[in-house]
């Protein structure tokens, strides 16, 4: 014997309304899926692109043994090898350092990784070293091409403050050495005008900058430890 069940009108209806609304949330949860894949890629992009755009600004790989020079003859150096040995950084100072001597100290047992310029001049200095502006940038000139092809990390320093801005001398010292430097060091002092900020940002070249002269040894520790 068959039994047959008989659907109200109103049950059919509650019935298909159901049906509707299950159809309904399953497409909308399709298209918020759809959409959330959209928003994932979208984003995906923009990170990717950022990375691709700011790439040059990453930090490069800075070692110990650092050696120190400076175009100029300014006490720059100075103030940098001993902020380093308060730091307990490997550094040692040349301050007429020539691109013969730089290939011949590398190639030696714990020879330098890292080549510091410090940028501003001292007419005094160079007077006493017997040199001038001329034999000076011609000096550093071979001395970066050299490290360049040793494959040395490249550091311009400017770490004296403002007073090492103020003439042509300091400021050919200073574009001589920053647009072949890897990076480029400063004290606050240096940049009151965001000189090398916006260097550093038409350049690509990454800007580290500390508060004062006893904040670059930290500051080259952290980086050191990164690698």
């Amino acid at each position: 014997m068959q039994t047959v069940v008989e659907i109200s009108g109103s049950a059919k209806g509650l019935f298909i309304s159901l049906c509707i609304a299950r159809l309904r949330n399953n497409l909308m949860l399709q298209k918020g899926r759809i959409l959330m894949r959209k928003v994932l890629l979208f984003f995906g992009l923009v990170l990717l692109c950022s990375a691709i755009m700011f790439a040059d600004l990453l930090m490069p790989v800075v070692k110990a043994p650092m050696i120190v020079t400076t175009l100029g003859q300014s006490p720059g150096a100075l103030m940098f090898r001993l902020v380093c040995v308060r730091s307990k950084i490997a550094c040692v100072q040349e301050d007429l350092l020539t691109a013969s001597q730089l290939r011949e100290k590398f190639q030696a047992p714990n020879g330098p990784k890292t080549l510091v310029i410090t940028t501003g001049t001292s007419l005094k200095g160079m007077g006493a070293a017997g040199i001038d502006i001329n034999a000076e940038v011609k000096r550093v000139e071979d001395l970066m091409k050299e490290a360049k092809a040793l494959g040395m990390t490249i550091i311009g320093a400017h770490i004296e403050g403002m007073a090492r801005r103020v003439d042509a001398t300091d400021e050919r010292s200073i574009v001589t050495v920053m647009p072949k430097s890897d990076l480029i060091l400063v004290i606050a002092a240096s940049d009151e005008d965001g000189y090398f900020a916006k260097f550093s940002e038409e350049s690509g070249i990454p800007l580290l900058k500390v508060n004062e002269s006893l904040d670059i040894g930290p500051a080259l520790l952290e980086l050191i430890n990164a690698e």
